[in-house]
């Protein structure tokens, strides 16, 4: 899936591996995972709450709907200066 940042970056998930999709687990999600002993690979990256993808050049976070290509919402990153 091709995905135009705000920024006007070209993201693509075709390659596997890839520096832009990340998989998001909820605290409760991953103590759900760690109790089955006997979780494959494959199941594990079926198992997110959330994917992510982050823009290479801006940073923004796009935070798609579990197996879907609607994006919820998206951040963008604060500058952060030494006198906050």
């Amino acid at each position: 899936m091709h995905l135009l940042c705000k920024c006007g970056c070209d993201m693509w998930n075709g390659r596997i591996p890839n520096d832009i999709e990340f998989s998001v687990y909820s605290d409760k999600r991953m103590c759900e995972i760690l109790e089955n002993d006997t979780v494959d690979t494959l199941d594990l990256a079926q198992m997110n709450d959330y994917d992510v993808w982050k823009c290479p050049d801006c940073g923004r976070l796009y935070v798609f709907e579990k197996s879907s290509c609607e994006v919820l919402c998206i951040y963008k990153p604060e500058d952060i200066t030494d006198d906050q």
